[in-house]
């Protein structure tokens, strides 16, 4: 849609309303019609006054290109409200009351954090031009009285000025020499806490009791942990974990308790496994340990390794017994 008023010969057969649209008759020429440029986009600044009324708009500029078509809408806006709001508003607004169809990305929205008007100029008051007066005639000369020139008069002395003071230059101060000197860094490498090994393990049986032995090392220190009970299916994994703590407190120095909470045999990705869960009670403080060994091989020493499992880590923050002791 083309807005604005166009300009016609005394001939042309159309009408225009009051807001420039054209009615034309049949048998109008295009060779009739003539633009002009200034009345085709008299329609702007109401539409950028328009726009401006819009809740949240602060500015608005209208940019249109040679063929008269809208080539950019720019407004600027507060923080309350949405961009896309604002460019859906806008867009509507032109379609509504202009018929004006905008493509939404032809509207740049920019917020600024002020919301205060932008500030408005001093009107600039004319004052009126006074014309240079005209002279007058001169009058003949009056005569000129000659005057004795006085005396040249001494110029007053000029006082020299003070000179500044001088300047005192504060020496710096030297760093102090009766500070101590670093003391090095020593490193001492301390020895990593040896690990548990299980050296032997052993189940005897007859017909009514059951008995297990464990052999352990810590470093040089041995200590060996024996149990016993009476003779039914699994017992010998239940009496092997026990003599396994047995041996175990022989070789630790701190008082703490060894409590053997659970033992089982676990089939977990198609092979048997050793699960144990044992207690380390510290006082009124309990702990529960969890360790875990594959059985592929020996059943009771993964026992005892599982046991190891559980405990290894904890019992290195505690004391153990040495070829000293």
């Amino acid at each position: 849609m083309v807005c604005g008023k166009i300009r016609f010969s005394p001939e042309f057969p159309g009408i225009t309303d009051e807001y420039g649209a054209v009615r034309v008759d049949a048998g109008t020429r295009e060779s009739d019609l003539e633009w002009d440029p200034n009345e085709r986009d008299a329609w702007v600044a109401d539409a950028e006054r328009w726009i401006a009324q819009i809740n949240g708009i602060l500015q608005c500029k209208i940019d249109i290109d040679a063929d008269g078509q809208v080539a950019g809408v720019h407004v600027v806006a507060g923080m309350e409200r949405e961009p896309r709001h604002v460019v859906r508003d806008v867009e509507g607004l032109l379609k509504a009351r202009l018929g004006v169809d905008v493509y939404y990305k032809k509207i740049g929205v920019v917020q600024v954090v002020d919301n205060g008007p932008p500030p408005v100029a001093a009107p600039q008051v004319s004052r009126p031009v006074v014309a240079d007066p005209v002279p007058e005639p001169a009058a003949d000369p009056a005569p000129v009285e000659t005057i004795a020139a006085p005396d040249p008069v001494a110029p007053d002395p000029v006082e020299p000025e003070p000179e500044a003071p001088p300047v005192m230059e504060i020496p710096a101060e030297e760093p102090a020499t009766d500070l101590p000197l670093p003391v090095p860094a020593v490193l001492v490498a301390e020895d990593p806490a040896a690990r548990l090994r299980c050296v032997g393990v052993g189940v005897m049986s007859s017909d009514t009791l059951v008995r297990a032995e464990v052999q352990l090392q810590s470093g040089e220190m041995e200590a060996r942990g024996a149990e016993e009970g009476p003779n039914h299916a699994g017992s010998d994994v239940e009496l092997v974990a026990r003599a396994s703590l047995a041996a175990l407190a022989e070789l630790l120095t701190d008082p703490v308790m060894l409590h053997l909470h659970d033992v089982r045999m676990e089939t977990l990705g198609g092979h048997t496994v050793v699960l144990v869960a044992v207690d380390l009670v510290e006082g009124r403080r309990t702990e529960t340990l969890f360790g875990a060994c594959a059985a592929d091989h020996n059943r009771q020493q993964a026992i005892v390794h599982a046991i190891l499992d559980a405990l290894n880590r904890r019992l290195a923050l505690i004391g153990m017994k040495t070829a000293a002791e």
